[in-house]
């Protein structure tokens, strides 16, 4: 986060902060209200027509991955566009715009280590190549959009079974500190926020 936008976090009154955060909060629990209505309304009409549970299902978990890649849900809408536009993002926000970044960030590229002058400082020098971070994010979009794919098709036997593999696997590992994200984002929806005060104004 940049200077400017932490002296801009810094300057609010945890009031002003409490208040503001409320009113988005507020906005956002009425558009997931009236979301989860339409659900209801899509359900009546499935077992009015006498459709499988699961062609249901599978339609739900179409349109609740839609709006959240939208904020709202169109007549008509790619599956497969609705999934590729959700796996990018969610790669960025788990993966890509995070730690991994500031490996691959740095003046010369770890490809051209022969060309490094001597005596360069390792913090410029990036720790991947971008041959690296292309392969690192085909990994990542490919897996995250298959899990989609299951939530979406409503496989969900399926998607245990996969999980499951890996049951024995980091548990010795640090909690999720869900608060800092939580913190993270309530910063992100101030600046936002103030942003969009500034262009109405």
């Amino acid at each position: 986060m940049s200077a400017e936008k932490d002296r801009y976090l810094d300057s609010i009154d945890p009031l002003e902060r409490s208040n503001l955060l409320k009113i988005m909060k507020g906005t956002f629990e009425k558009l997931d209200r009236e979301f989860i209505d339409e659900l209801v309304e899509v359900e009546g009409f499935f077992y009015e027509e006498d459709e499988e549970a699961i062609n249901f299902e599978s339609h739900k978990n179409s349109m609740i991955l839609e709006y959240i890649n939208k904020c709202e849900v169109p007549e008509e809408f790619d599956l497969e566009e609705s999934v590729f536009d959700l796996s990018r993002k969610i790669v960025h926000f788990i993966f890509r715009n995070g730690i991994i970044e500031d490996m691959h960030a740095g003046k010369y590229g770890y490809d051209e280590f022969l060309k490094i002058p001597e005596n360069t400082p390792p913090e410029v020098i990036s720790q991947l190549s971008n041959k690296d971070m292309m392969a690192l994010n085909k990994y990542m979009m490919d897996r995250v959009g298959y899990i989609l794919q299951l939530l979406q098709n409503a496989e969900y036997t399926k998607l245990h079974y996969i999980l499951d593999q890996e049951k024995y696997n980091g548990d010795d590992w640090d909690r999720p500190n869900i608060e800092k994200i939580e913190k993270d984002t309530e910063d992100l929806m101030l600046i936002e926020f103030s942003r969009q005060k500034n262009i109405d104004h």
